[in-house]
């Protein structure tokens, strides 16, 4: 019998199969193999089936053509999974929504003249079609042909004071800060001036949903060219943001995505949750949900040394600023083990003009973080950021199905990602048809998202770095948020300034006010009772014998019966050998026989070691190895099989129901 000859793509899917990831790189071809993964034979194959395998790999790595089609660019087309997100976020059906995903900033210039101002935006308008579009709550997208002149509205604020135009501008601020456009209805962004005596603020509320981040300094960058020559021609744009997402949606039919979705779906199981921050009673139920910007800047001296010492340790710029937000995070989360949702700018190179169109490209990537080991900080952060590049390698498949499909697995509650870190490090510098942003982006801005908690954006600028970190506060205790940002403010200054905060295993210290009440409630120090801790009790036996001493669920229990019963169970360890300082488990739930046990263990001079009964028996057994214990005490509802040499003394009490386990409060901060 022939046997048929396992061919290149068979060959391909069967290694893929065995976790072996294989590319090309420079017409060469490359692996990585978990260790056993590859045999020999394999190897041999490969080789055999180079050029085979380099073929198939090329054709997989090839995007679709991204065709322009300029007679359909105003018919509808769907949303990208984002676009979907953030629209499906802004009801209040759902858990932490009922916001848009909205960005305000304002951008301040020496001057402006409104009428250049609003010519400019004009022109914007008719170039980038995304400043035309509209969102159907049914799921698709659609550019106007047409919409009316644009009007910016101008505040002259020359010659009004200082206190007056800090009003006018908190006003503005208050009204544009936390929009919810009406997305079936255009224009989904709105522009204002307000002229005064030194400077000129251009305010810019945008809704998401049309643009990204990249789109916002493409627009300042065009808007600035556009002011400073109306008559200069901007270059032009073949290609739509509808052809892009059309393009994008076809390469769900590739290998390459279904690889990329392969890696995900064999780490679903293993990703953490959100980090488990203190949350405040009642969080979330604001009528108007409002974020509150928190705004650090490093100067251009202090950034360019956090950036040469990030470059010492083999560390990109962005990485340094999202691991000193990871070690914040797990200084205050429950677990060392958690999620971040990173905002993750995806323009793919589908066309040559990609790069020159407003639109959201965004898409999200879920980075697994975990801080349990204790090493030092320049080592976790390359730790997290070796695995995003290899996250980053597979994201064809989104943030947003991860998430869907954690939703499917483990519930709604699961899904929910609500720490966010954001990096435009790069973008601000980026030039645009040779003109870059020139205005002064001001830190007061803000940007509001359904289902988000902390949104943390890095930027920076000829100027420095400018972090912003906005907080949906009403879902965390009071002064929390700020108590947060102060320690990862002081932990980039410590960074740029010295090397020690580089290496500490423990970067993030507690607030002040945190280690003093902690130093407060620690010190119990007192003078030592000349008496056993039971030997009251027994006294007050000998006073008041009749009188109650506690009440269970079996019934009330007189100071005389728990005197007996303690004299019982002391009479019990003794003759089975039990000597003073000796430890013996208590092994029972609440009531009026754990009490009496403890008693007659102190009794004998021993002390006891109480044990839950909810604790599962390899876990009771390991507690009793390393506590030394020879003896427990323990009623009949406990079953159990104890390690060799443990004697069990049998309470007689009467069978009740045990309680069922109940999860324990965890406390807010980091153990003592």
């Amino acid at each position: 019998m022939m046997l048929q000859e396992t061919t290149a793509e068979e060959l391909l899917d069967r290694l893929r199969g065995s976790g072996v990831e294989l590319w090309q790189e420079g017409g060469k071809l490359r692996y990585r193999a978990p260790r056993g993964a590859l045999a020999e034979a394999d190897l041999e194959a490969l080789r055999e089936s180079k050029t085979e395998i380099l073929a198939l790999l090329r054709t997989e790595s090839a995007a679709p053509a991204l065709v322009p089609e300029p007679d359909r660019r105003h018919e509808p087309f769907p949303l990208t999974d984002v676009q979907a997100a953030y629209l499906l976020g802004r009801h209040d059906a759902f858990g932490y929504g009922g916001v848009a995903c909205h960005v305000y900033l304002e951008v301040s210039y020496p001057a402006l003249e409104p009428a250049r101002v609003e010519a400019a935006w004009n022109g914007l308008i008719e170039r980038h079609e995304m400043l035309r579009a509209v969102i159907d709550p049914a799921g698709f997208q659609q550019i106007l042909a047409q919409v009316p002149r644009l009007s910016v509205p101008t505040l002259d604020a020359r010659g009004m004071g200082a206190e007056r135009l800090t009003a006018a501008l908190d006003a503005t601020r208050e009204t544009m800060g936390h929009r919810l456009y009406e997305t079936t209805r255009w224009p989904l962004f709105e522009v204002r001036l307000t002229q005064a005596d030194e400077r000129a603020v251009l305010h810019l509320s945008m809704d998401f949903l049309i643009a990204d981040w990249a789109s916002l300094w493409r627009l300042l960058a065009e808007f600035e060219a556009l002011y400073a020559d109306p008559a200069r021609p901007l270059p032009r744009l073949d290609v739509s943001f509808r052809d892009y997402v059309l393009a994008e949606r076809a390469l769900r039919d590739s290998p390459t995505y279904r690889r990329d979705r392969d890696y995900w779906w064999s780490r679903l199981d293993a990703l953490p949750a959100a980090p488990e921050l203190p949350l405040a009673d009642g969080r979330g139920e604001a009528v108007a949900p409002r974020f509150r910007r928190r705004c650090l800047r490093l100067d251009r001296a202090a950034w360019e040394a956090l950036t040469q010492r990030a470059r010492r340790h083999e560390l990109t710029p962005t990485a340094v600023v999202m691991a000193a937000y990871a070690a914040v995070l797990e200084r205050w989360s429950r677990s060392s083990r958690f999620c971040l949702n990173l905002t993750v700018l995806n323009r793919l190179p589908l066309h040559p003009q990609v790069d020159r169109l407003v639109g959201d490209f965004t898409s999200v990537s879920l980075l697994a973080v975990d801080w349990t080991a204790e090493t030092a900080f320049a080592e976790q952060a390359r730790a997290l950021s070796e695995r995003l590049f290899e996250d980053l390698d597979h994201r064809l498949c989104s943030g947003v199905e991860v998430m869907r499909e954690i939703a499917r697995r483990r519930g709604r509650e699961a899904a929910l990602m609500p720490v966010v870190f954001t990096s435009a490090i790069g973008l601000t510098e980026a030039e645009a048809e040779g003109e870059r942003a020139r205005g002064r982006l001001d830190g007061r801005g803000i940007t509001q998202t359904p289902q988000v908690f902390i949104d943390c954006q890095a930027m920076d600028d000829p100027d420095g770095l400018q972090v912003n970190w906005d907080v949906r506060d009403d879902v965390f205790p009071a002064g929390l948020p700020d108590d947060m940002f102060a320690a990862f403010e002081a932990l980039l200054t410590a960074l740029a300034r010295t090397d020690e905060a580089w290496e500490a295993a423990e970067p993030v210290a507690l607030p002040d006010w945190q280690r003093e009440e902690r130093a407060q409630v620690n010190a119990t120090a007192a003078e030592r009772p000349n008496h056993g801790l039971h030997e009251p009790v027994l006294a007050q036996a000998a006073r008041t014998p009749t009188q109650p001493a506690l009440i269970d669920s079996t019934g009330t229990v007189t100071y005389a019966e728990l005197a007996g019963r303690a004299a019982a169970v002391a009479a019990a360890l003794r003759e089975r050998g039990c000597a003073p300082g000796e430890r013996v488990a208590v092994v029972m739930d609440k009531g009026a026989h754990q009490v009496s046990g403890v008693l007659g263990v102190l009794a004998v001079g021993a002390a006891y070691v109480p044990i839950d009964t909810t604790q599962p028996p390899l876990r009771r057994q390991a507690l009793l190895d390393d506590a030394g214990v020879r003896y427990v005490l323990t009623t009949s509802i406990v079953d159990d099989d104890w390690p060799e040499g443990v004697q069990a003394i049998a309470s007689t009490a009467s069978r009740r129901s045990r309680p069922s386990r109940r999860r324990r409060s965890t406390p807010t901060s980091r153990p003592m």
